[in-house]
Formats: C-alpha cells, structure tokens, sequence
C-alpha cells in the first residue's frame, strides 16, 4: 500500500512537546516535580531547577512541555536563541534549554535575569548535559543554578525499549505487534524520543486511513518520510 497524496503533510511532522507524550522510565521523579510547578501546587523553596543528561533523553522535551502547560508567567529560551535585550523580565518562571552552551553576553544576561526573577520569588529552570557544577560558565551562574534542585535525566534501557513502546502506544489506544517493534527497531535511530514520534506519526496516518498499525504501513510511513525529508 502506497500512501497516497492526499494525506496532509501534518502527519510528517513531530509531535509538540509535551507530559502526556513523554516517556517516563526513571524520571519519574523529576516528572513529578515538573509537572506540581507548572500546575502551581509545588514550592520547593528552590530558585534553580536543573535537568541533565547526555543527549537524547528528553531534556528539551521536558522543559517544551513545562512551559506549555505552566499555569504562571513563563519564558522559554534557548542556547541559539536571540536573548531579549531586557534581563528585567517580567516572566516568573524562566526556562533556558542548553544553558551550558551560553555565550559570555548571554551569561550576563542570565546572571542579571537569574536574580531579578528569585527577587520576584519565581524560579530558573534549565538544561545542560553535565551537573551544573560543571557548566563552562562563570563561577556565578554556577554556583546560582547549583544552589537548587538538580535531576539526571536517564536514557530508557535498550533491553527496554520493546516494552516502553508497547506501553506508549497502549496509552495513545493502539496496540503495536511484536513484529512491528522489531521492524522499527532494526531500522530507526533507537532513541525514545524519536521512536515515539514516530509511533505517533503512523497512529495519526492510521486513523485517518482506518488500517490498523502494521509493518506495512509502517514501512510505508518511513519511507515516505524519508522522501519528504529529502524534498
């Protein structure tokens, strides 16, 4: 079965981050905390948070997903982000993705913004992919980001793998046959984050198909977007 050119372009596309469609594994701690902040039902006391691990854990994807659903005034950055000009900002929560990669004007910037948000009692989350101790930054920044909570994020093992997949697409309400997993999965970059995807991708394509989930149209979706992402 080819997958014809009506099917919308949408369906090609990443999934916007957010909690219900990360996959916990051992993080269920730092889940945990994330989501009682951005509801408004945590105060820790802390005014850093910080998320670390080596790429690929969902690091980015955490942090996309607090702000999406933070019930306060939040403000999401990134590394290659252009920086506001204003370190006075008026966000209570303040989000910077790969702050370990700064630059030394966007260190300033966030040494300045770090403080007038704990000023206001609002609280710096960030990323990085070493203990913020270790962060090549200024001693400032360091110490500041240090001075609060700190979760390793954890890659899902990859003996485990087969069953968080079963278990992400169980939750979307398809079931996903052991010869589709492995079809996958000898065939795709075997990180979580990309594996749900595109789960989500072919669950999307199969609704609007009416097929169920196979290594068919599995195979199908990969290969048309492999063409998509070529043209």
């Amino acid at each position: 079965m080819a997958i014809t050119p009506q099917i919308p372009f949408d369906f090609f596309l990443p999934e916007a981050p957010r909690f219900d469609n990360f996959v916990v594994g051992d993080n269920g701690e730092a889940v945990a905390q994330l989501r009682a902040l951005a509801s408004g039902d945590s105060e820790t006391g802390a005014r850093a948070l910080v998320l670390w691990g080596g790429r690929s854990v969902g690091k980015s994807h955490l942090l996309a997903a607090f702000a999406a659903d933070s019930a306060a005034d939040t403000l999401l950055l990134h590394a290659v982000s252009i920086f506001p000009a204003d370190p006075f900002v008026s966000a209570r929560i303040l989000c910077v993705d790969d702050a370990d990669r700064l630059n030394p004007e966007q260190q300033a910037w966030l040494f300045t913004a770090f403080n007038h948000v704990a000023q206001s009692g609002g609280v710096t989350l960030a990323t990085g992919q070493t203990p913020p101790g270790r962060w090549p930054l200024r001693d400032d920044i360091r110490t500041r980001m240090g001075s609060g909570l700190a979760f390793e994020l954890l890659p899902i093992p990859q003996d485990d793998l087969p069953f968080a997949l079963s278990a992400y697409a169980a939750g979307r309400g398809f079931d996903v046959s052991n010869e589709v997993l492995t079809f996958l999965l000898s065939r795709h970059q075997r990180d979580i984050a990309s594996l749900c995807q595109t789960l989500a991708g072919v669950d999307r394509l199969s609704l609007a198909l009416k097929r169920r989930v196979t290594m068919h149209l599995l195979r199908s979706y990969l290969n048309e977007t492999a063409t998509t992402r070529q043209s």
